[in-house]
């Protein structure tokens, strides 16, 4: 499809409400130049292990999910056109989970030498300059060496000069030239485990922060040994962050954040997709606490560097399939584009990549050849490229605001601010004397024992190296959809080394799988008794609560042992009401053209908006909408699209109404 603009003089619209408008004033104040980098994406690839015959049409290890068409030995022409349309800028690769055992020296050669791999690492860094896109690399965290990561870097960067053998082999796949890669992460969310444990000879269940720490200091140094003008990025989790400062300090080159948004997961439409988006886009704001988290510990340690974020990850994190699949509507791309506001604002963050480009469970573009489906999320990026300048701007908006209950993932968006541990909080013990409830069946008791000791103490016995997702020890109690609780416990464990240690579970008592709705306290391996907590916020509807004792990954042996389980009630987590209308404001160098990206995040209202910017001659603008917040394209490509935006130049600037649930772009030219 063509582009779109849309030329508009000064007309009135027929119908155009200019009551009780919203405005946004534009201070013409530069805040920085826009970041570009931001506008990223994942692609996939995997390493056919067993070498199994693919016909050359494996959707992962031969179309690297639709992007490469093996036959003909190149990038798939539209998939180049569609990345360039949606103004990509960079590309990560591998890809997630399946980093973790990931051999990239599986991956290279001619492709005919790996006739059941046909996409690898030529392929992707082919796709790369195709794109005009540079590439962010992965490197597997639980397998390999700091020696593999030096390889991969001199068969990258390094001259064919008959001293670099690995640079010898690239030159030998066809590219004689260095790549000059200069964006490397070690690991992918390193801290929840080893999801692919059983793909690698005596891969290790879990890493702990320690080891994560020593392991980044001795790649980086191995690999900038090779290039010393190559960054590599850390992974960022809250409790890991402290130990790689200690141990790295300012030779930390970047952090790496993923965000998601949202958690919800069941298929019966119980809740109304208005009330759902409305939550989520009530809370998203709350990812930028995430993304302050790590200059607060630096600054916390005294140290005096503001650290780099690429926030490789980011989404709706919505799984559920039916009635429709959200992760792929329009509330989904308005999720997605209220973090790209956040991540423009944000002076640390320079790189950020959506998950995922195209096909699997995620990706913005349906289907392995044409016609190709573009997703809401697509067009959300194509009206940012269209609608974006080099200087960001600040901004004034007044509108009005709306409260959200919270839940699902993100924390209660109501009325003033208030946060964790600001209120005095109850000092008596709620939860109501119980024997702990064990579950599980005839499977689980070959892994576990579970027994009441005499004296109260919760005592858990893992008997086999069995990798273990653990949740079978719990109480319930009821509870007010009001209040926030705080769950703390005593705990002591014996052994599990290689296990992400114990904690304690507090969340909605229709279970997680029902609800997603849940906070996990850090996990202890320790003998010595430690007191851990966790705060939750209950969902609207939440009348119960479930405690449940946690060893979320790992697979080692020993014993956890419990005491002292409290519930009190504190003040919820609350980031305060939500602004009805949102925007990104940028300009021209030359200050001749303006551009707005603009949400209304009213589930089933228009909003009437006046711009205020004087002098206006001329205004392209279009929304992205669509009849339904939970509306999607799977069945009608055009259910949501771009389309025309009728606008209004007034004296002092313009007016328009934007459309419930939408995302608008404006260009004025003065």
């Amino acid at each position: 499809m063509k582009e779109r603009f849309f030329l508009l003089a000064a007309l009135l619209i027929p119908g155009l409400e200019l009551t009780a408008e919203s405005r946004i004033v534009v201070k013409d104040e530069a805040i920085r130049p826009v970041e570009r980098r931001i506008f990223g994406t994942n692609q996939i690839a995997g390493v056919n292990r067993k070498n199994q015959k693919t016909g050359g049409r494996n959707r992962t290890y031969d179309l690297g999910m639709g992007i490469w068409d093996p036959a003909g030995n190149a990038p798939d022409p539209e998939m180049v056109r569609l990345a360039r349309e949606a103004g990509v800028t960079v590309h990560r690769w591998p890809g997630g989970c399946r980093t973790h055992n990931f051999d990239w020296k599986k991956l290279i050669g001619k492709a005919e030498s790996r006739p059941n791999n046909r996409f690898g690492l030529p392929e992707f860094l082919r796709f790369c300059r195709e794109t005009k896109a540079i590439p962010i690399i992965t490197l597997p965290d639980y397998s390999g060496t700091a020696q593999d990561a030096a390889d991969l870097v001199e068969y990258l960067n390094s001259p064919d000069d008959g001293n670099h053998p690995w640079a010898a082999r690239r030159a030998g796949d066809g590219h004689p030239e260095p790549y000059g890669v200069v964006y490397f992460e070690y690991g992918n969310e390193t801290y929840h485990g080893n999801h692919e444990g059983s793909l690698s000879q005596g891969a290790k269940g879990i890493i702990y922060a320690p080891e994560y720490a020593r392991r980044y200091a001795e790649y980086r140094r191995a690999m900038r040994k090779v290039d010393p003008r190559i960054r590599l990025g850390a992974v960022c989790h809250e409790e890991w962050i402290p130990e790689i400062l200690k141990r790295n300090g300012k030779n930390v080159d970047f952090f790496v954040p993923h965000i998601y948004i949202g958690s919800y997961s069941a298929n019966d439409g119980a809740i109304a997709p208005e009330t759902l988006f409305s939550i989520a886009l009530g809370g998203v704001r709350n990812c930028a606490r995430k993304l302050a988290a790590v200059q607060k510990e630096a600054e916390t340690l005294g140290i005096q560097k503001s650290f780099p974020l690429a926030v490789t990850e980011y989404n709706c994190f919505m799984h559920n399939d039916k009635p429709r699949p959200y992760r792929f509507s329009l509330g989904g791309a308005l999720i997605s584009a209220e973090i790209l506001r956040i991540l423009l604002h944000d002076p640390n963050v320079f790189m950020a990549n959506y998950w995922l480009f195209a096909n699997e469970f995620w990706g913005t573009i349906r289907n392995f050849q044409a016609p190709y489906l573009r997703r809401p999320a697509h067009y959300m990026f194509t009206l940012f490229r269209r609608h974006l300048q080099e200087e960001l701007l600040r901004t004034e908006v007044q509108c009005p605001r709306f409260d959200s209950p919270g839940g699902y993932g993100v924390p209660r968006a109501s009325g003033a601010v208030s946060a964790e541990g600001e209120a005095k909080e109850s000092a008596r013990n709620l939860l109501p004397p119980q024997p702990w409830k064990f579950i599980g069946g005839a499977k689980e008791k070959e892994i576990f024992s579970q027994k009441e000791l005499a004296d109260g103490t919760l005592e858990i016995t893992f008997h086999k190296d069995t990798f273990l997702n653990y949740f079978h020890a719990q109480k319930r109690m009821p509870a007010n959809s009001l209040s926030g609780y705080r769950v703390s416990a005593e705990i002591r464990t014996e052994g599990m080394e290689d296990s992400s240690g114990a904690a304690i579970q507090i969340g909605d008592g229709r279970g997680f799988d029902a609800t997603r709705s849940c906070a996990v306290s850090p996990g202890v391996l320790s003998r010595q008794w430690r007191t851990i907590s966790t705060v939750y916020t209950p969902l609207a509807d939440t009348k119960s609560l479930l405690i449940s004792m946690r060893r979320l990954a790992g697979n080692s042996r020993g014993k956890i042992l419990v005491r002292n389980v409290r519930v009190t009630e504190t003040i919820p987590d609350n980031i305060g009401a939500s602004p009805l209308v949102e925007v990104t404001a940028s300009r021209s160098k030359d200050g001749k053209k303006y551009s707005f990206v603009i949400i209304n995040k009213s589930m089933k209202e228009p909003e009437p908006l006046f711009l205020a910017l004087p002098g206006i001659r001329r205004v392209t603008a279009e929304t992205l909408s669509g009849p339904s917040v939970d509306a999607v394209n799977e069945d009608d490509p055009e259910c949501v699209t771009l389309r025309p935006q009728k606008c209004r130049i007034a004296e002092e600037g313009l007016r328009t109404l934007l459309p419930p649930h939408s995302l608008t772009g404006i260009t004025v030219e003065r």
